[in-house]
C-alpha cells in the first residue's frame, strides 16, 4: 500500500506567503556559506543535504489523502487537494475506465470543497463509490453545488456515483483490502477509517478531540488504532491551545503521542495543520512532540512525522 498526501491543512486553504519563501531562501543562503556550488550537480547535492523544512512547503490544500494498492485507489476526504489528485488521475488513466473509492470523514466545507473541481467526476467513464456514515451525503454535495454557490450542479456531472452508507462496526471488503470505520469526536459527527492488507494497516483519523472524553471511549480509540503501521492524526493545536479550545473537535501532537504509544502505533503522522500556522510553527509543534516522546517514552519506537503535500508513505 502506498499513501500519498494531496491536502494536509485544515479549515481553509492557506497558500504560503512570499515572506515565508524569502525566509526559507535566507536560511539556505546561510547554510551555503563555504559550500562548493560551482556546478549544477554540486548545487543539487547541497540542496539535498538540507532538511526538507527549508527546501519545501508543507502545502496549503485542505484534507485529501490517497491510498493505492495495486490498481485499487482509495481516497479519504475531498478537500481542495482533490483537485490536483483529479488532474493526476486523468493524466495517468487517459481515456480508460476509472473506478474510485471515496471515503468521507465528514462534510464540513474544508473536507468536501474540492469535489466540484474534481475532473474525473465529469467523465462518463468514471465510477465513484462513496462510503460514508452521514445519511444524506448526496444532499450535502448537492447543496454546495447549488447555483447560488457554484455554476455547475451535481446532476450535470457525468460520472456514475454510488452512495454506500456504512454502519458502526461494519467490515467492508474492497478487492484485497479490508476497511473498518469508527465515529470520531467532532461537532456534526466525523468518522475515521482503518485499512488492512496482509498484516499491514493504515488509519485515517482526521478531526477528532480526545481530551474531553471518558476513559472508556479513549480505550475504544486505542483499540481501533492498535498496532497500525501509519496513523494519520488530527493535530492542529499546541497542548495549551487544545485546553483553550475545548469542544472544538480537534487535538494536539502531545495527545496524539500519548495515544499512539499506548496503541503501539509505528508511525504517527500529524495532520490538519492550522491555517494560521506557517511551516515554522508546525515544525515547532513537531519538535515539541518529539521532545515530549523522548522524555516520557524513551523506550518507544514510535516515529512522529508531519503530513506534507506530495509526500508518500510505503506500507
Amino acid at each position: 500500500m502506498v499513501v500519498r498526501f494531496w491536502g494536509v491543512r485544515g479549515s481553509i486553504p492557506s497558500p504560503p506567503k512570499s515572506s515565508e519563501l524569502q525566509e526559507k531562501i535566507l536560511r539556505i543562503l546561510e547554510f551555503s556559506q563555504g559550500a562548493d556550488l560551482s556546478t549544477s550537480e554540486k548545487r543539487k547535492k547541497f540542496l539535498d543535504s538540507i532538511e526538507e523544512q527549508y527546501t519545501t512547503f508543507l502545502g496549503g490544500n485542505t484534507p485529501c489523502v490517497e491510498l493505492q494498492s495495486g490498481s485499487t485507489r482509495l481516497i479519504f476526504d475531498m478537500g481542495s487537494g482533490l483537485r490536483d489528485l483529479g488532474r493526476e488521475i486523468m493524466h495517468t488513466m487517459g481515456g480508460r475506465d476509472i473506478e474510485l473509492h471515496m471515503f468521507v470523514g465528514h462534510t464540513h466545507w474544508d473536507h468536501i470543497q474540492g469535489f466540484p473541481f474534481f475532473i474525473p467526476a465529469y467523465s462518463p467513464k468514471t465510477t465513484i463509490n462513496f462510503y460514508h456514515r452521514h445519511p444524506d451525503l448526496k444532499g450535502r454535495l448537492e447543496g454546495q453545488q447549488q447555483f447560488q454557490y457554484f455554476p455547475v450542479s451535481l446532476d450535470i456531472m457525468l460520472s456514475k456515483r454510488i452512495y454506500n452508507e456504512l454502519t458502526e462496526g461494519q467490515i467492508l471488503k474492497i478487492n484485497d483490502l479490508t476497511v473498518r470505520n469508527i465515529e470520531l469526536n467532532h461537532p456534526g459527527k466525523a468518522f475515521g477509517y482503518r485499512v488492512e492488507k496482509d498484516g499491514k494497516s493504515f488509519v485515517y483519523a482526521s478531526d477528532s478531540e480526545y481530551s474531553n472524553l471518558p476513559s472508556e471511549r479513549i480505550k475504544k480509540y486505542i483499540e481501533f488504532y492498535q498496532g497500525t503501521d501509519v496513523l494519520i492524526f488530527d493535530a492542529p493545536y499546541s497542548f495549551s491551545e487544545e485546553i483553550e479550545k475545548i469542544n472544538w473537535g480537534h487535538s494536539s501532537a502531545i495527545i496524539g503521542t500519548d495515544l499512539a504509544v499506548e496503541a503501539k502505533v509505528k508511525k504517527l503522522v500529524l495532520f490538519h495543520h492550522a491555517p494560521e500556522n506557517d511551516d515554522e510553527e508546525v515544525y515547532r509543534l513537531l519538535n515539541t512532540a518529539l521532545t515530549y516522546k523522548s522524555r516520557n517514552y524513551p523506550d518507544s519506537d514510535l516515529s512522529i512525522v508531519l503530513a506534507r503535500e506530495g509526500s508518500d508513505i510505503n506500507i
